[in-house]
Protein backbone atom coordinates (compact mmCIF):
# COMPACT_ATOMS: atom_id res chain seq x y z
CA UNK A 1 0.00 0.00 0.00
CA UNK A 2 1.49 3.55 -1.00
CA UNK A 3 1.73 6.30 1.05
CA UNK A 4 3.24 9.78 1.47
CA UNK A 5 5.40 10.92 4.28
CA UNK A 6 7.96 13.73 5.01
CA UNK A 7 7.71 14.48 1.41
CA UNK A 8 8.65 10.58 -0.32
CA UNK A 9 6.62 7.99 -1.09
CA UNK A 10 6.48 4.92 1.15
CA UNK A 11 5.45 1.22 0.71
CA UNK A 12 3.21 0.07 3.53
CA UNK A 13 4.54 -3.96 3.71
CA UNK A 14 1.50 -6.46 4.14
CA UNK A 15 0.73 -8.06 7.59
CA UNK A 16 -0.22 -11.59 7.91
CA UNK A 17 -3.06 -12.12 10.65
CA UNK A 18 -4.56 -14.81 11.64
CA UNK A 19 -8.64 -15.32 12.78
CA UNK A 20 -11.14 -18.91 13.43
CA UNK A 21 -12.33 -19.72 10.09
CA UNK A 22 -15.60 -19.20 11.85
CA UNK A 23 -15.42 -15.11 11.06
CA UNK A 24 -14.81 -12.87 8.77
CA UNK A 25 -12.95 -10.05 8.70
CA UNK A 26 -13.51 -6.48 7.03
CA UNK A 27 -12.34 -2.86 7.23
CA UNK A 28 -14.02 -0.94 10.16
CA UNK A 29 -16.33 2.07 8.89
CA UNK A 30 -18.41 4.18 11.23
CA UNK A 31 -22.16 4.39 10.39
CA UNK A 32 -23.60 6.08 12.66
CA UNK A 33 -21.60 9.45 13.65
CA UNK A 34 -24.61 10.19 16.77
CA UNK A 35 -24.49 6.46 18.01
CA UNK A 36 -20.81 5.76 16.99
CA UNK A 37 -21.99 2.69 15.36
CA UNK A 38 -18.63 0.80 14.26
CA UNK A 39 -19.57 -1.65 11.74
CA UNK A 40 -17.97 -3.54 9.02
CA UNK A 41 -16.52 -2.05 5.69
CA UNK A 42 -14.65 -3.55 2.63
CA UNK A 43 -14.37 -7.56 3.31
CA UNK A 44 -10.66 -8.48 3.26
CA UNK A 45 -10.70 -11.93 1.77
CA UNK A 46 -8.53 -14.84 3.17
CA UNK A 47 -5.56 -15.86 1.26
CA UNK A 48 -5.16 -19.62 2.64
CA UNK A 49 -6.98 -21.90 5.59
CA UNK A 50 -5.08 -23.45 7.82
CA UNK A 51 -4.96 -26.37 10.53
CA UNK A 52 -8.36 -28.62 10.68
CA UNK A 53 -12.08 -28.76 13.25
CA UNK A 54 -11.62 -26.31 16.35
CA UNK A 55 -8.49 -25.19 15.18
CA UNK A 56 -9.17 -24.01 11.74
CA UNK A 57 -8.25 -20.47 11.12
CA UNK A 58 -8.24 -18.17 7.93
CA UNK A 59 -4.78 -16.57 7.13
CA UNK A 60 -5.33 -12.89 6.28
CA UNK A 61 -2.83 -10.65 4.32
CA UNK A 62 -3.88 -6.99 5.25
CA UNK A 63 -2.44 -3.84 3.22
CA UNK A 64 -3.13 -1.22 6.15
CA UNK A 65 -0.57 -0.45 8.44
CA UNK A 66 0.10 -1.03 11.71
CA UNK A 67 -2.84 0.09 14.47
CA UNK A 68 -5.16 -0.06 11.61
CA UNK A 69 -8.77 -1.08 13.35
CA UNK A 70 -10.55 -3.85 11.81
CA UNK A 71 -13.89 -5.56 12.45
CA UNK A 72 -14.87 -9.08 12.53
CA UNK A 73 -17.73 -10.53 12.06
CA UNK A 74 -19.36 -14.31 12.44
CA UNK A 75 -19.02 -15.85 9.04
CA UNK A 76 -21.66 -15.10 6.76
CA UNK A 77 -23.01 -12.37 8.06
CA UNK A 78 -22.53 -8.20 7.72
CA UNK A 79 -24.18 -5.60 9.54
CA UNK A 80 -23.13 -2.45 7.53
CA UNK A 81 -26.43 -0.24 8.60
CA UNK A 82 -26.49 1.46 11.76
CA UNK A 83 -28.43 -1.27 13.34
CA UNK A 84 -28.23 -3.62 16.87
CA UNK A 85 -24.68 -5.15 17.14
CA UNK A 86 -26.49 -7.92 19.50
CA UNK A 87 -22.93 -8.73 20.72
CA UNK A 88 -21.84 -10.58 17.55
CA UNK A 89 -19.51 -8.17 15.87
CA UNK A 90 -15.85 -6.48 17.76
CA UNK A 91 -13.66 -4.11 16.63
CA UNK A 92 -9.92 -5.28 16.42
CA UNK A 93 -6.58 -3.38 16.67
CA UNK A 94 -3.81 -5.02 14.05
CA UNK A 95 -0.63 -5.27 15.42
CA UNK A 96 2.47 -4.75 13.58
CA UNK A 97 3.39 -9.07 14.18
CA UNK A 98 -0.37 -9.88 12.94
CA UNK A 99 -2.19 -9.75 16.25
CA UNK A 100 -6.10 -8.67 16.72
CA UNK A 101 -6.76 -7.15 19.88
CA UNK A 102 -10.47 -5.95 21.15
CA UNK A 103 -11.34 -2.34 21.13
CA UNK A 104 -14.09 -1.38 22.58
CA UNK A 105 -16.73 0.79 20.17
CA UNK A 106 -16.93 4.04 21.87
CA UNK A 107 -12.91 4.04 21.66
CA UNK A 108 -12.82 2.93 18.03
CA UNK A 109 -15.53 5.32 17.42
CA UNK A 110 -13.87 8.34 18.95
CA UNK A 111 -10.43 7.18 17.11
CA UNK A 112 -12.28 7.36 13.81
CA UNK A 113 -14.20 10.62 14.42
CA UNK A 114 -12.34 12.44 16.95
CA UNK A 115 -14.69 15.60 16.21
CA UNK A 116 -17.54 13.97 17.05
CA UNK A 117 -16.20 11.97 20.88
CA UNK A 118 -17.58 14.75 22.98
CA UNK A 119 -21.62 14.55 21.63
CA UNK A 120 -21.17 10.76 21.77
CA UNK A 121 -19.81 10.49 25.55
CA UNK A 122 -22.94 13.34 26.52
CA UNK A 123 -25.56 11.22 24.77
CA UNK A 124 -23.93 8.42 26.56
CA UNK A 125 -24.39 9.79 29.69
CA UNK A 126 -28.07 10.85 29.01
CA UNK A 127 -29.18 7.71 27.70
CA UNK A 128 -27.26 6.20 31.28
CA UNK A 129 -29.21 8.58 33.70
CA UNK A 130 -32.55 7.01 32.13
CA UNK A 131 -33.37 10.09 29.95
CA UNK A 132 -33.47 10.35 26.44
CA UNK A 133 -34.04 13.85 24.10
CA UNK A 134 -37.53 14.20 24.57
CA UNK A 135 -39.44 14.52 27.54
CA UNK A 136 -39.99 11.45 29.89
CA UNK A 137 -43.24 11.31 32.54
CA UNK A 138 -41.92 10.12 36.04
CA UNK A 139 -44.46 9.77 38.79
CA UNK A 140 -43.44 11.56 42.21
CA UNK A 141 -45.70 9.53 44.77
CA UNK A 142 -44.34 11.71 47.63
CA UNK A 143 -44.49 14.45 46.03
CA UNK A 144 -41.02 16.77 44.97
CA UNK A 145 -39.89 20.42 44.91
CA UNK A 146 -38.65 20.43 41.27
CA UNK A 147 -39.64 23.60 39.05
CA UNK A 148 -40.34 23.58 35.78
CA UNK A 149 -37.89 25.27 33.20
CA UNK A 150 -34.92 24.78 35.45
CA UNK A 151 -32.32 22.37 35.05
CA UNK A 152 -31.57 19.38 37.75
CA UNK A 153 -28.57 16.70 38.61
CA UNK A 154 -30.34 13.79 38.19
CA UNK A 155 -29.17 10.08 38.49
CA UNK A 156 -25.70 10.99 37.50
CA UNK A 157 -26.01 13.35 34.66
CA UNK A 158 -28.22 16.09 34.24
CA UNK A 159 -31.70 17.02 33.37
CA UNK A 160 -34.07 19.90 31.93
CA UNK A 161 -37.14 19.96 34.18
CA UNK A 162 -39.87 20.76 31.29
CA UNK A 163 -43.48 20.36 33.13
CA UNK A 164 -44.39 19.31 36.69
CA UNK A 165 -47.68 18.46 38.27
CA UNK A 166 -47.67 17.95 42.30
CA UNK A 167 -47.36 14.53 41.41
CA UNK A 168 -45.35 14.35 38.35
CA UNK A 169 -42.22 16.00 36.59
CA UNK A 170 -41.36 15.52 32.90
CA UNK A 171 -37.69 15.40 32.50
CA UNK A 172 -35.40 15.41 29.08
CA UNK A 173 -31.27 15.35 28.83
CA UNK A 174 -30.03 18.56 27.95
CA UNK A 175 -28.33 19.34 24.25
CA UNK A 176 -25.21 19.65 24.34
CA UNK A 177 -25.29 23.47 23.29
CA UNK A 178 -27.34 23.31 26.53
CA UNK A 179 -24.46 22.09 28.21
CA UNK A 180 -22.25 24.21 26.88
CA UNK A 181 -24.09 27.27 27.18
CA UNK A 182 -24.72 26.43 31.57
CA UNK A 183 -20.78 26.29 31.62
CA UNK A 184 -21.46 22.12 33.15
CA UNK A 185 -18.70 19.96 31.59
CA UNK A 186 -19.66 16.85 30.06
CA UNK A 187 -18.97 14.82 32.70
CA UNK A 188 -20.96 12.96 35.81
CA UNK A 189 -22.53 15.19 37.70
CA UNK A 190 -20.16 13.53 40.92
CA UNK A 191 -16.82 14.11 38.88
CA UNK A 192 -14.66 17.16 40.62
CA UNK A 193 -14.99 19.40 37.28
CA UNK A 194 -18.68 19.02 37.47
CA UNK A 195 -19.18 19.61 41.14
CA UNK A 196 -17.01 22.69 40.73
CA UNK A 197 -18.93 24.33 38.17
CA UNK A 198 -22.17 23.64 39.42
CA UNK A 199 -21.47 25.40 42.53
CA UNK A 200 -20.02 28.23 40.41
CA UNK A 201 -23.51 27.90 39.08
CA UNK A 202 -25.31 28.26 41.78
CA UNK A 203 -22.97 31.09 43.59
CA UNK A 204 -23.56 32.93 40.16
CA UNK A 205 -27.26 32.76 40.58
Amino acid sequence: MLGEGWGRVYICPMITARLTADAWLWTAHLASRERGHVCNGRPIRAVRREGSGLARACVYEVDLPPGALLVATPAGMSAPGDGPWGGRHAVLRLGADGSLTHVPMDAAADELDPAGALARRHRRLVLASGLNFWAKRIRMPDGHDYEAGTGTEWRGYWAIVEKTTPKQIWLRGPSLAEMQEAGLPVAPSDSPEAVAAAEAIRSAA
